[in-house]
């Protein structure tokens, strides 16, 4: 058995293990979409965290004047600099844009200094100083569906929803619009539903806990953190969107969109998002559902993906 804190929960799903290496990520703030202005101030950072990302979706594309092919814009990086995050966009007709991507801005504590409870490498948990810092799983289960699946309403809105998910499901593209898990048959030209079975954790940020039976965190009277409900825990295990297999291990990985592919089939030039394709414990970006289409008389072909790094976290839901 692995040395830590180990939490059972009675709701069918596996003990929670917090040992060596694990972090509990800490909410900053949401970020909505706008189509101006890139810059923001973290707040309640802690000073040694590292800031992680979270968008809904890092692509999008919209119509100038009368022009028969849409320009693309997506959210390719993001720098830190003291308190201000800004989001770097790339545009495809080459003007700059200063964007805003719907998104979840995180902080990964820093590790334990060794006052109160001491698990080598991980959270040091007493930095968690106000009650919607934490993020915990609303919903968890095992689905299966045939082209697109509505995310459960909770009591939570769904603007803080983090999908994770693991299944297995080769030439299957999994995409989440902030709404819908989506699954798509990866090919040129027209969509193809496609089914699958996928395990699924939803996550919420800037949930205020309820203290209870397990480990609880008081600060000035008010509870910051409990294990009455899982946590939101990460070991720092990272994915970079690729169109070759990468080997994630047992995992659940963040689901979104993450790039766009542009190809002439029959005729006509199909722009699609980019999702993921999971055969086993490898990833990779594939062909989406279509995003527009226009006559291959006037074609765009290429593909890009962002370069953000996408969160995995342990299969314990």
């Amino acid at each position: 058995m692995p040395r830590g804190l180990r939490i059972p929960y009675n709701d069918g799903g596996p003990a929670m293990e917090i040992t060596a290496g694990l972090r509990c990520p800490s909410f900053c703030q949401n970020v909505g979409d706008a189509g101006s202005g890139n810059q923001f101030t973290i707040n309640q950072r802690v000073d040694g965290s590292q800031i992680v990302l979270i968008p809904r979706n890092t692509v999008d594309s919209f119509w100038v004047g009368t022009n028969l092919i849409p320009t693309i814009v997506m959210l390719d990086s993001f720098t830190v600099t003291g308190n201000t995050i800004t989001m770097n966009n790339w545009r495809s007709d080459g003007l700059g844009s200063s964007r805003t991507f719907a998104s979840s801005i995180w902080q990964i504590l820093p590790a334990s200094s060794g006052r109160g409870l001491l698990i080598k490498d991980s959270t040091d948990f007493l930095s968690i100083t106000d009650a919607t810092m934490s993020g915990y799983c609303v919903w968890r289960g095992t689905v299966t569906f045939t082209g697109s699946w509505a995310t459960p309403t909770t009591n939570i809105s769904r603007d803080r929803y983090m999908v994770f998910a693991k299944w297995s499901a080769e030439n299957v593209t999994i995409e989440f619009d902030g709404s819908n898990i989506i699954a798509t048959t990866d090919h040129a030209g027209l969509d193809q539903n496609a089914t699958v079975t996928m395990q699924i954790a939803i996550f919420a940020s800037g949930v205020s806990p309820s203290p209870g039976r397990g480990l609880n965190i008081i600060k000035g009277g008010v509870c910051v953190f409990s294990t009455t409900r899982r946590p939101f825990v990460y070991r720092n295990q990272i994915y970079s969107p690729s169109w070759s297999n990468t080997d994630i291990g047992d995992g659940m990985i963040l689901l979104g969109r993450y790039g766009y592919n542009s190809e002439v089939y029959s005729g006509w030039d199909y722009l699609k998002w980019a999702g993921l394709i999971r055969n086993g414990n490898l990833v990779r970006v594939g062909r989406g559902r279509n995003v527009s289409s226009w006559t291959s008389q006037y074609s765009v072909v290429g593909r890009r993906l962002t370069k953000l790094t996408i969160p995995v976290i342990d299969a314990i839901y």
